[in-house]
C-alpha cells in the first residue's frame, strides 16, 4: 500500500472548505486504499492555527485517520542536516526528513520548499484525481 506524508496545508484546505482538490484523496484514505501519515510538527502547526472548538473537533477527527510521526533521534539529526544544507524553516526540514526517513510520498501544495532536498519525492495534487 502507498505510504503517504500529508503536509499541514492538506488538512488546512479541509478546514478552509477548499475540499474539491482533496476529495477524492480523502476517499482513497477512508477506503484504506492509501495509508496517510502526518508529522508531529504539522499537528501542532494545525493546532496553532486554530482557535475555534469546531475546527479543532475537524482537525481530531481528520488526525484520526492517519498515522502521526513523532520525533525522534535519528530523526532529529536528518533535520539538522536538511536545514542546514537547504536552509528550510524548521517545520519544512522536519516534513522534509520524515519524508526522506520513512521513504513516503510528500503531499504539499507547496512544492517549492522541498524541491530542492534530494532523495524527497513530491505527491503531486494533480495526482489525487488518480
Amino acid at each position: 500500500m502507498e505510504k503517504i506524508l500529508l503536509d499541514a496545508d492538506f488538512v488546512i484546505d479541509l478546514l478552509r472548505g477548499y475540499t474539491k482538490r482533496i476529495n477524492h484523496f480523502i476517499t482513497k484514505i477512508e477506503k484504506g486504499e492509501i495509508k496517510a501519515c502526518i508529522s508531529l510538527i504539522s499537528v501542532i502547526e494545525l493546532y496553532t492555527g486554530e482557535d475555534s472548538a469546531e475546527k479543532e473537533m475537524v482537525i481530531t477527527e481528520f488526525l484520526s485517520l492517519l498515522d502521526i510521526i513523532p520525533l525522534d533521534f535519528a530523526l532529529s539529526k536528518l533535520t539538522g542536516n536538511i536545514k542546514r544544507k537547504y536552509h528550510l524553516s524548521l517545520a519544512d526540514a522536519i516534513i522534509a526528513a520524515t519524508s526522506v526517513y520513512y521513504k513516503t510520498k510528500l503531499f504539499t501544495f507547496n512544492v517549492k520548499h522541498f524541491k530542492s532536498v534530494p532523495n524527497i519525492v513530491l505527491y503531486s495534487p494533480a495526482d489525487t484525481n488518480n
